[in-house]
């Protein structure tokens, strides 16, 4: 049976299993919560067994338990198995540029809840769903998006590429401002911003997309 040949009643044709391993096809929409609402919503009926019929050897129930746990793991910033590999944000060595982590285990990927909020009164949230990545460059619409990390080195340079659209980017070094980076006209281009703090042993650092 082709699918011009399933029956025109809006439900879903069971498949013949389940396989074992998992895919994934990544969707670009816009960053608006209301626009993920929008693609969530359209797949939430997968996840309902009324919204099946028997056609291959799975039952309505066994495929909608199927669809039900893929959605709750796309709720999750989890794609396909959850092995998506996002960049570290970071690297101490040439060998060290193209690492990468499981996205489920990536802890400096997320948004501060008040960009705007006192150095020392930033909350960091860890969330890699709100970020894309392009090669080894991470980019993220949304106003609050931030990487945090620590680090033990006494003098480091951070550096990024800057978005087709300006932004103003935050770098908060120890709970102090450090600087704030007007990428307006720069794009496209490398902006690299040498840091030395202090004499602490270790240092918390944040880049923060303002605007």
């Amino acid at each position: 049976m082709s699918g011009k040949e399933f029956p025109a009643h809006f439900k879903f044709p069971t498949p013949g299993d389940i396989p074992e391993t998992l895919g994934c096809r990544p969707f670009s929409i816009p960053s608006d919560p209301v626009w993920f609402a929008l693609l969530m919503g359209a797949v939430i009926p997968l996840g309902v067994e009324e919204n099946w019929y028997a056609w291959g050897d799975l039952t309505p129930a066994e495929a909608a338990a199927a669809w039900q746990e893929l959605i709750d793991a796309a709720y999750e910033g989890e794609c396909g198995s959850g092995e998506a590999e996002f960049p570290t944000p970071f690297w101490d060595e040439v060998t060290d540029v193209e690492d990468s982590e499981p996205a489920e285990t990536e802890p400096w990927y997320g948004y501060v809840t008040d960009p705007d909020a006192d150095p020392a009164e930033l909350t960091f949230v860890e969330s890699a769903a709100i970020w894309g990545i392009t090669g080894f460059i991470a980019y993220s619409g949304d106003v609050g998006a931030a990487l945090y990390f620590n680090t033990i080195a006494p003098s480091f340079v951070l550096a990024w590429r800057a978005a087709d659209v300006g932004e103003i980017i935050r770098v908060v070094v120890d709970a102090v401002d450090y600087a704030y980076i007007d990428t307006d006209g720069l794009e496209g281009e490398l902006i690299e911003l040498a840091i030395q703090p202090d004499e602490a042993e270790s240092h918390d650092i944040y880049v923060i997309k303002t605007t």
